[in-house]
């Protein structure tokens, strides 16, 4: 039989003495610094792949949850709405009844006193006057409710402003009186 080849191996790195040398000793501290360096580096990016699941699922949810309270702000948003108009006119009203205690007493002269084919559109306070526009068909009716006012219900300063025909309707007159409130009215 033939003989057999011997194999060898081959050592790059010296083997005697080289541990105990400056160069030898760095070199080992830094293949297993490295080495260390690199198993936490890669353990950082495996917590970060997997922990990019839950902030993704917590994401999803929270975007479902904003949706759910934005769709529940807009079904409100009308309630809100009619409710702070609701609250506006009880302040106007509540502003109108404590500073005048006898606005009841004026209204009340003024619906006595109103024939019956006119027709206020418009009554606003300011200033110690009383302001009223409406409609009448007809001259008469607008002067009966003007000395009703001063003779029947006590204000002896109503002025008619104007008289004009109305756009919407020509057989209606449109007209406008400034009452004048005595002082223990107001």
């Amino acid at each position: 039989m033939a003989a057999r080849k011997k194999q060898r191996e081959i050592n790059l790195l010296p083997s005697e003495g080289f541990a105990d040398s400056t160069v030898g000793r760095l070199v080992a501290w830094a293949l297993t610094t490295f080495r260390y360096i690199v198993i936490a580096t890669e353990l950082v990016v495996i917590v970060a792949f997997l922990s990019r699941f839950f902030l993704d699922a917590q994401n999803a949810n929270l975007r479902e949850e904003i949706e759910q309270k934005q769709s529940i702000i807009a079904a409100s948003s009308e309630f809100e709405k009619e409710f702070k108009e609701v609250q506006k006119r009880l302040t106007i009203y509540k502003t109108l009844t404590s500073q005048n205690s006898s606005l009841t007493k004026i209204l009340n002269d003024f619906s006595k006193n109103i024939p019956e084919d006119v027709f206020l559109s418009t009554l606003s306070i300011s200033e110690g006057k009383f302001f009223i526009e409406g409609l009448s068909p007809s001259e008469k009716s607008i002067i009966q409710f003007t000395v009703n006012l001063e003779k029947n219900a006590g204000y002896p300063d109503v002025n008619l402003t104007s008289v004009a025909t109305s756009r919407d309707d020509p057989s209606l007159l449109e007209f406008s009186l400034d009452v004048a409130l005595v002082k223990e009215e107001i």
